[in-house]
């Protein structure tokens, strides 16, 4: 058939309505060189019309580079690049609607929808200063759009500015603002710091469908580190769902009496919270008896808390840890009856493992965890990489390529259990657990008849279903298994391959937005920084007045301004200037963090919450790390990959130790070069070294070959 006839099928398929038809002409008149600008462009039409904008887009990229001064073309290339991204972004590729922005952009600097989009993707992303830029363009293209000059606002007032109401005002005027939802209003004032405005707006509300709207504002106060506020706004919502009789009354019930600080202002502060906490759960327990649970409205969700805060006080967790581990398995057993039965595992000649979080994408946790996948492939067994939504990206595809399985369940967390238990794995490992609260239901639950966790967060859960925690012996000390209700299972050196960056670009501190002189890195979210590290930071700032000390901020203002009030105290008592010498710093992404830790002098490690992939990076960047070990393996993490490349100087005694140490590389170039020198040549044996995960393969099989009850 010659390509002229293919034409004519084409055309008439497309005009009888079947684009499938027309798509299939195209493609085989393409494959054989036959399809010209007509075919190309009936092609296109066909595809945009039957939804396929994968290929339409291809097939107008064609076109466009073929006729590159035809604006039609690069309008309608530029506007389905954008309508692909919106799309991706509804599925959860975040990676993909990116690319698919940023080409719609390319084509059309001005774009407005992809600008809104693309700055919609970095707030969904938690990066709200990326979506700055995007918004100004877009406020200056539509002078006249409220919407867009409201999220302007709210952007602003995340990324920390001052006078919420006012900006608001400014931004949409008193007749805009008494029209705009109040509940939205409310997140803004949660970020802009005014408790007290968004907590009244959630208490003006009961409507059973705006609670959820009312939930979020008391999740934004609480990452905000309003957590007197969270607790009130909470107990609104759980009183409005008569305790959880409908959703999410039982979280926010939860939610009320667990959440925690984000920043503590000193010893005392973490006292009265872990006191707080203790009389929370005992209240939690008796107040929802199986009765109680028994009246809750089914839906796991409602248990999806994450305990993870407690876990930055900096002391031993272990007792209310595993109180909140037996009311979590107590009470996804009443709202989900049918899967209390212990799961039974596959029992077949190869044994099935699943390595199951959230966090299989680009993160710490998959960054630092892939060598357990491969290694688990290596054994021979069957492996299931499980990475639950709604987010996912390349290297979620990669790591289900190096197990030979992936698995994105969908649905409600009950119908993720579902999937997940007929998937009959033997053996499921968490590297995380504790950070994600659905991924604690799971496991809660019980996924498989034998169950691990390991060092991703790295502390005891209190699960009786989740019997070993994978830990690292050089990271342990002494007696450590008295920090764990798991059976602890220790693997040497790293304990893991950890992915090694590419190195970070060239840059100089002006490019970089960083001051001259001694510059000294605090690479860690504020809810990080315990209290115990203001010394040594306020001792470097007082005995050297040219010194800056540099921290990040995180998603929320909140926090930062808690911890900068904190910091600013510290350091005026010391005799320091904190409006001079303390610094926060915008969250980056990996490439120019890794630029930045190549230009400091050294980086204080936080105490009792050692750097983990964070040292290991700033390690390769050439930026020396000072430690002061903790009493739990949290806060040992860092001095044990120090001693293991052999630059045991570098772990210190005390906090007054830390600060002389740091003042000494600062004023030192040669030793400081000379330090640099020997980090790098001892990471290789550190990262090379594979009796960590020859110890992994070991385990699996030894996990696999143990006897599980059916009790």
């Amino acid at each position: 058939m010659s390509p002229r006839e293919a034409l004519d099928r084409a055309r008439a398929a497309f005009a009888r309505g079947d684009d499938r038809a027309a798509i299939d002409e195209i493609t085989v008149l393409q494959a054989r060189g036959g399809a010209d600008d007509e075919a190309l462009a009936l092609g296109v039409n066909a595809a945009l019309r039957a939804g396929r904008l994968d290929t339409g887009a291809a097939w107008l990229e064609r076109l466009h580079a073929a006729h590159p001064d035809q604006s039609r073309f690069t309008r309608l290339l530029a506007t389905v690049h954008n309508n692909l991204g919106a799309r991706r972004l509804d599925a959860g590729d975040l990676d993909g609607a990116g690319s698919a922005f940023a080409r719609a952009l390319t084509l059309l600097p001005d774009h407005t929808d992809a600008l809104f989009n693309r700055a919609r993707l970095a707030l969904l992303a938690r990066q709200p200063a990326r979506a700055l830029h995007d918004l100004a363009r877009l406020c200056e293209l539509r002078p006249d759009d409220p919407a867009a000059a409201l999220l302007r606002a709210e952007t602003e007032v995340a990324l920390g500015a001052d006078d919420a109401m006012d900006r608001l005002r400014a931004a949409i005027g008193d007749a805009g603002l008494a029209a705009a939802d109040p509940l939205r209003l409310a997140l803004c004032l949660a970020d802009g710091g005014d408790t007290d405005g968004a907590l009244s707006r959630v208490r003006a509300e009961a409507r059973p469908e705006r609670i959820l709207a009312a939930a979020d504002v008391a999740w934004r106060l609480a990452e905000n580190g309003e957590d007197a506020g969270a607790r009130a706004a909470n107990a609104h919502v759980a009183a409005c769902c008569d305790n959880g009789a409908r959703a999410p009354g039982l979280y926010a019930a939860i939610a009320a009496r667990l959440t925690l600080p984000q920043v503590y202002a000193d010893h005392a502060a973490i006292d009265s919270a872990r006191a707080g906490y203790r009389e929370g759960l005992r209240d939690l327990a008796e107040t929802f008896d199986d009765r109680a649970l028994a009246r809750c409205a089914p839906l796991l969700e409602q248990l999806a808390w994450s305990n993870q805060m407690l876990a930055y006080q900096g002391r031993d967790d272990r007792e209310p840890s595993a109180f909140w581990a037996q009311f979590l398995v107590r009470a996804a057993h009443s709202l989900a009856p049918a899967l209390a039965a212990p799961p039974r595992g596959g029992r077949g000649p190869r044994r099935r493992i699943g390595f199951i979080s959230a966090a299989w994408r680009r993160s710490t946790i998959a960054a630092y965890f892939r060598s357990w996948i491969e290694t688990a492939a290596a054994t021979g067994n069957e492996v299931v990489v499980v990475q639950l939504p709604p987010t996912f990206d390349e290297v979620t595809e990669q790591l289900g390529r190096v197990a030979g399985r992936l698995v994105r369940p969908q649905g409600a967390l009950h119908a993720i259990a579902v999937q997940l238990r007929a998937l009959d794995l033997d053996l499921a490992v968490y590297p995380d657990l504790g950070v994600d609260g659905r991924v604690a239901v799971l496991a809660a639950l019980g996924m498989a008849p034998r169950q691990a966790m390991g060092w991703g967060h790295p502390c005891t859960f209190g699960l009786p279903t989740v019997h070993d925690f994978i830990g690292c012996a050089t990271m342990e000390p002494p007696g450590g298994e008295d920090h764990y209700t798991e059976r602890l299972r220790l693997l040497p050196g790293a304990g893991t391959a950890w992915q090694r960056p590419d190195p970070p670009p060239p840059a100089t501190r002006a490019a970089l937005d960083l001051p001259e002189g001694p510059l000294f890195l605090v690479p860690q979210l504020p809810y990080k920084v315990h209290p115990d590290t203001d010394a040594p930071l306020a001792a470097i700032a007082a005995a050297e007045p040219r010194a800056t000390v540099a921290l990040f901020a995180g998603e929320r203002p909140g926090p930062v301004r808690l911890l900068r009030r904190r910091l600013a105290a510290a350091f005026a008592a010391a005799g320091a200037d904190p409006v001079r010498q303390l610094r926060f710093l915008p969250q980056v992404d990996r490439r120019r963090f890794l630029a930045t830790c190549a230009v400091a002098d050294a980086m204080i490690d936080t105490h009792h919450w050692s750097g983990g992939n964070t040292t290991l990076d700033c390690l390769h960047a050439g930026l020396p790390v000072l430690t002061v070990p903790g009493a739990l393996m949290r806060g040992r993490q860092s001095a044990a990959m120090l001693r293991a490349i052999g630059v045991d100087e570098l772990v210190c005694a005390d906090a007054a130790a830390q600060a002389r140490g740091a003042l000494a590389l600062a004023d030192d170039c040669a030793a400081r070069t000379a330090l640099v020198r020997r980090i790098a040549d001892g990471l290789p044996a550190l990262l090379a070294d594979t009796r960590a995960q020859r110890a992994f393969g070991a385990l699996l099989q030894d996990l696999l070959a143990e006897p599980v009850s059916d009790a």
